[in-house]
């Protein structure tokens, strides 16, 4: 990865809906270079996918964070059992066999969490509920990028 790379990441980060030949105008390139080097980024999953950003507080969603506490042995299959949950928007293992579950919840639907619960059986759990999300940024910061 070289440095117009870096560059195309960042822009796409900034504003995934810029055309290819407008990021060409703004990186001094043929939109044809963008175009190429794009691709190969989605190929190599580098980029992931293209899409909207959506806040679940603005859409009336609350978030909760799960933390459940799994013998090591238990980890990858309660993780991936969980994963498939539709309302689990992501799933993290700790090195000190815990699995963190991040989960949209529906204030008018209390029970839309049972079908994560079911899941978690006999394990030790506790539930944070976020009443207020401080920051919410999706980008990985310039700086990062940067050091590739």
């Amino acid at each position: 990865m070289d440095s117009l790379d870096r560059e195309i990441i960042k822009n796409l980060q900034d504003d995934a809906r810029v055309s290819l030949r407008e990021l060409g105008r703004r990186l001094d390139v043929p939109h044809t270079t963008v175009f190429t080097r794009v691709k190969k980024l989605v190929k190599n999953g580098v980029i992931k996918k293209f899409s909207a950003v959506l806040h679940p507080h603005d859409l009336g969603f609350k978030l909760n964070f799960m933390v459940i506490d799994v013998p090591e042995t238990d980890a990858d299959n309660l993780a991936a059992s969980i994963s498939a949950c539709e309302e689990v928007m992501k799933v993290f293992k700790t090195s000190d066999n815990k699995v963190i579950v991040k989960a949209i919840v529906d204030d008018s639907n209390p029970s839309c969490l049972e079908g994560v619960m079911s899941k978690i059986g006999d394990y030790s759990f506790t539930v944070h509920a976020v009443d207020d999300v401080v920051k919410f940024d999706h980008n990985i910061h310039d700086n990062f990028i940067d050091n590739l």
